[in-house]
């Protein structure tokens, strides 16, 4: 993918491709949760082979994904995907596999050059050793066994270059915590109530002024604060939509919306469809695929 090149992401044609392809044009894929010690940096890794969809549904996650794509004629390329704004359509490639690493939100920095910031709603061509190494692995792609390459080619990486904590790890994982367990919504409802206000307190425990705790974390996740907050919101929502009989009411009252009409306003703004209309289509909400641990392949522990 020459240069950077910008995620579409026009609603209308999301919704109406979103619609048009629903699950009979998913591509089999598999997901998988990477060796403990790598846990703390990386969400999970996921794979498709040959592939079958035309186009992926993105949504907002605060995440960056390392991405190889792997031709017939060996022919590979790996690219960088910053986190999304919004919900997005991707155009993806027929009967090329797909490998992915899913960095955590603010992670990526320990792996890969460029910003969070720089990589927001863009895909841009990676290179490096660690890029080098993973291109050369996947040149043979063989199921369990190429999420330990993985496993050792990463854990490798952070031997090479220890990873720099940052006061704003603790900070994003106090935002990123109201994910949850089931049944945990009711905990975030004031952090998530007074999102404005919270930022700021984060800020005074960051240290530094609202600013330069705003510049900073958007440098290291892709969003700004309030706005990675709400996407950990939305998300929560989207998690009690699919999984759980709560009134569209109840979900707004138990994650911290003012009323059901700011609930529908924020789930709109991120999916394009009213949150009424996303329950009756689950497909159009998230994939099915969880993360499994394949780390029987693994030499970490």
């Amino acid at each position: 993918m020459p240069g950077r090149q910008p995620l579409a992401h026009s609603r209308e044609r999301t919704v109406a491709i979103a619609e048009e392809l629903r699950m009979e044009h998913q591509a089999p894929s598999m997901v998988s949760l990477p060796a403990a010690p790598l846990r703390p940096y990386i969400s999970h890794y996921w794979f498709s082979r040959n592939n079958r969809a035309p186009t992926y549904t993105v949504l907002p996650d605060g995440a960056v994904d390392l991405v190889v794509v792997a031709g017939y004629s060996g022919r590979q390329r790996a690219d960088m995907y910053g986190t999304s704004r919004c919900r997005i359509q991707l155009v993806l490639e027929l009967g090329v596999d797909y490998l992915g690493v899913r960095f955590r939100p603010g992670q990526s920095r320990h792996f890969l050059d460029a910003k969070a910031a720089e990589l927001t709603n863009l895909a841009v061509p990676a290179h490096g050793q660690l890029v080098s190494d993973i291109l050369a692995a996947s040149e043979c792609i063989d199921g369990d066994y190429i999420f330990a390459q993985l496993d050792r080619i990463l854990s490798k990486h952070l031997a090479r270059c220890s990873p720099q904590q940052s006061k704003l790890d603790s900070l994003i994982h106090q935002l990123s915590s109201c994910q949850g367990n089931f049944g945990q919504a009711t905990s975030c409802k004031e952090e998530h109530a007074g999102s404005f206000h919270s930022v700021a307190r984060l800020a005074a425990t960051y240290g530094k002024s609202r600013r330069q705790f705003e510049r900073d974390f958007v440098e290291i996740v892709g969003l700004s604060p309030k706005h990675f907050s709400q996407v950990i919101r939305v998300q929560r929502a989207t998690r009690l939509l699919t999984h759980s009989q709560l009134s569209l009411a109840d979900i707004a009252f138990d994650l911290g919306y003012t009323d059901q009409s700011h609930f529908t306003h924020e789930f709109v703004g991120f999916h394009g469809l009213p949150p009424s209309r996303a329950r009756a289509d689950v497909a159009f909400l998230q994939d099915t695929n969880q993360p499994v641990d394949h780390n029987e392949h693994s030499i970490l522990t």
